[in-house]
């Protein structure tokens, strides 16, 4: 490969989805073309392509309503590295975008430099843990559970932009779309006061978004998916919830990254009610 050669920049779609899906691969990454069809149908994905047609980067803006937008699911091919494109399509998310909204994304090592430049700066951090799914007793103690029925759709929204400081009904209608599980929790009532959302990895199956008013609801749905799964299961912890990590280890599941949230114009970062426990993926901030 010539490291002059020429390439052009272009919106992606779907017929991009297995250059997309082998890029992941390259860098390590736990996807499917699932996934990828959730990053196109929620966002807009801009890429650098080759004189063969070659995706060989990639980086996705998804909007959350009028407050705030996240970058995800930003790699460049090994061999391509170096010339900036990481910026350039960095830049081109951004220009999508009002100028003082809200940006955020959860950074890599290699990529933190890159962000730093423009003006992303550390804002918290989420906690990546491992482990396994496993059989136990539930107490539900007055709550219920159940599988997400379309009539849930509006009471989820309106939990779901409190605890995340934004709207992000698109995203949640395409997530759940694609979740193994979307499990609502309800009081005696009847009223929901929580949610979670799984999906099916290659490798792992992944938690996320929950949202619960407290601990003890949040930590419910947790132990609900990990009896009802079998396999290795991933979630990331928003920061500040210790209570939860430490349940977690206490189920056998182990830290292994804590990488940083960045933000742009953070003082237009939305308020958010400390209601949300675990985020989606690291791809949708």
């Amino acid at each position: 490969m010539n490291n002059e050669e020429l390439l052009t920049m272009q919106q992606l779609n779907k017929s991009h989805k297995n250059d997309l899906l082998s890029l992941a691969t390259i860098v390590g990454w736990d996807y499917d073309l699932e996934e990828i069809q959730t990053l196109l149908v929620s966002g807009t994905m801009f890429g650098h392509i080759t004189l063969e047609k070659k995706v060989v980067s990639c980086a996705a803006i998804i909007p959350y309503g009028a407050k705030l937008a996240s970058i995800g699911m930003v790699i460049v091919h090994p061999n391509y590295r170096g010339r900036g494109l990481a910026k350039v399509l960095l830049i081109q998310c951004m220009n999508q975008l009002p100028r003082n909204m809200a940006l955020m994304l959860i950074a890599t090592k290699e990529g933190r430099p890159v962000y730093e430049k423009l003006s992303f700066k550390e804002y918290s951090h989420v906690t990546k843990l491992l482990g396994k799914g496993k059989q136990m007793k539930l107490v539900l103690d007055g709550y219920t559970i159940h599988q997400f029925v379309k009539t849930d759709l509006e009471e989820m929204l309106v939990l779901d932009q409190a605890a995340f400081g934004s709207s992000r009904v698109l995203f949640l209608e395409n997530r759940i779309k694609q979740a193994k599980d979307s499990l609502v929790l309800k009081d005696r009532k009847g009223v929901m006061v929580g949610y979670a959302l799984t999906v099916k990895k290659p490798s792992n199956l992944v938690i996320g978004p929950i949202v619960a008013q407290d601990d003890e609801q949040a930590i419910l749905l947790i132990k609900t998916i990990i009896a009802n799964n079998q396999g290795s299961i991933r979630i990331d912890i928003v920061e500040g919830k210790n209570t939860i990590m430490e349940e977690l280890q206490k189920l056998g599941f182990q830290i292994v990254n804590r990488p940083p949230v960045m933000v742009k114009n953070i003082e237009a970062f939305p308020k958010r009610n400390n209601c949300l426990y675990a985020i989606a993926a690291q791809a949708y901030g």
